[in-house]
């Protein structure tokens, strides 16, 4: 009798002793290190092992959603960063696709279009401007001027978006060329470099709102903001999946105009057979862990990250297992 309560005290502290917590050790694959994306990933991984402690998400670097989109397809990765425009080409097998990927899902959100950590800036330099007198895009079309444009690098979507707004304000390629213009691929960075050089003309490229390489062109350049017209940003904006958004008169000092252009939003996608607790799980963490997400991430995300945010629909299904977490806290 002794030896068997002996026993079933021994069981019963056992059962009183906690369980260990689960650990996740996942990989999120995003960008170039160092950017607005790395510094996103480190929120995500502080926000997991705040949730669930001894838990890491190692940020793996990649050339970017087009990449990240089929990295999750192919079950390559656990999760991965998206535009709002990659993963609509994406799933709408627009290119580079060949075919559509339907077997992606949302998580959560990470910034909104409306942020405008990605909106189009379009602009042309003011020693150009006042020499032919342009204060619009009819202008360069009326005149045919022959200007040295710059949009974004191949492969990039955001000279997909680029080029899809030439063709829409009559500044195509084609027409460019012949005018005796120029195309230039590159990217921001040496987009400012070509503009300081007074290479360039024009500058049409995504980037965020009064981003310091805006104000290095700002600086070098006096820039006059072009409009794409709300009726174009519209026609861009729903085929890359985007939003309109604007610069409202003002906002830059050194470019009084407004302008419409295109804004995109970016999302963490996984892919649709993640186990559904899995998918709960890390967007529970989120939710719960969403101050930890905006403080340990980039500045600009503590401006705007809230759990609405996180729960605003992407241009994929969202994962059953979000699903059940948004509805747990009334966001769904």
């Amino acid at each position: 009798m002794k030896r068997l309560l002996i026993a079933t005290l021994a069981i019963s502290a056992i059962a009183a002793l906690p369980a260990e917590a689960q650990k996740y050790n996942l990989t999120l694959s995003g960008a170039s290190p160092g950017g607005l994306w790395s510094r996103i990933g480190g929120g995500i991984d502080a926000a997991i092992a705040a949730a669930h402690p001894g838990s890491t998400v190692s940020y793996q670097t990649s050339s970017g959603g087009l990449a990240n989109v089929p990295l999750v397809s192919r079950g390559k990765v656990p999760m991965g960063l998206a535009t709002d425009g990659e993963l609509n080409a994406a799933v709408t097998g627009q290119k580079p696709f060949k075919s559509s990927i339907s077997n992606t899902r949302v998580l959560f959100r990470v910034y909104t279009p409306a942020s405008r950590f990605q909106q189009s800036f379009f602009a042309v330099t003011k020693s150009f401007a006042d020499k032919h007198n342009v204060k619009s895009v009819q202008d360069i079309v009326a005149k045919k001027l022959p200007i040295r444009i710059a949009i974004n690098r191949r492969g990039n979507m955001d000279a997909d978006v680029g080029e899809a707004a030439m063709n829409l304000l009559g500044i195509s390629r084609k027409n460019v060329n012949a005018w005796g213009g120029q195309v230039v691929h590159a990217a921001s960075k040496e987009i400012v470099s070509l503009v300081s050089d007074r290479r360039l003309d024009v500058v049409l490229f995504g980037i965020s709102f009064n981003h310091p390489r805006v104000r290095e062109i700002a600086k070098s350049a006096s820039p006059v903001l072009l409009s794409y017209g709300k009726e174009n940003a519209e026609k861009v904006a729903k085929k890359f999946g985007g939003e309109v958004c604007q610069v409202k008169p003002g906002e830059y000092k050194w470019s009084a105009a407004g302008n419409y252009s295109v804004c995109m939003g970016a999302v963490v996608v996984a892919n649709a057979n993640m186990d559904e607790k899995l998918a709960y799980t890390i967007t529970k963490a989120m939710l719960d862990q969403i101050e930890t997400f905006k403080n340990k991430s980039h500045r600009l995300i503590k401006k705007t990250a809230t759990l609405k945010v996180l729960a605003q629909k992407g241009n994929a299904p969202h994962h059953p297992g979000s699903i059940k977490a948004f509805k747990e806290k009334g966001l769904m």
